[in-house]
């Protein structure tokens, strides 16, 4: 099955689902490159800091169930497109929104984003 992320445009006050990110065979190579992401929440706070766990059933995709967010590896070019709270389709087709940009990894760049 190809997931690939998405992010939600309102160009003329409808809403429409354009797809961007990696495809699964190349986010599954760039999950298994590197530790699991620290969380964004721990990462800013020393006494929570703990890492993010891969999603069963969606390579690519790390989870924090803690604080309910996850994050993905895309494109500089897609980061680029992104700003913090800009909607983001989910890897489970819900309706999500950017928290952050994080560092660089096997290629891309880790974005984090949560459910609306």
């Amino acid at each position: 099955m190809l997931r690939m992320p998405a992010r939600l445009c309102r160009g003329d006050g409808g809403k429409r689902v354009v797809r961007l990110g990696a495809t699964t065979t190349s986010m599954e190579a760039q999950q298994s490159s590197g530790p699991n992401p620290l969380c964004d929440i721990g990462r800013t706070h020393p006494r929570d800091r703990h890492r993010m766990r891969p999603l069963a059933d969606y390579p690519g995709i790390w989870e924090c169930p803690r604080h309910d967010l996850y994050a993905t590896i895309v494109t500089e070019d897609v980061a680029a497109q992104l700003d913090r709270g800009d909607p983001y389709a989910m890897h489970d087709d819900r309706h999500g929104v950017v928290v952050r940009q994080g560092d660089e990894r096997g290629g891309g760049v880790l974005l984090y984003y949560r459910p609306e």
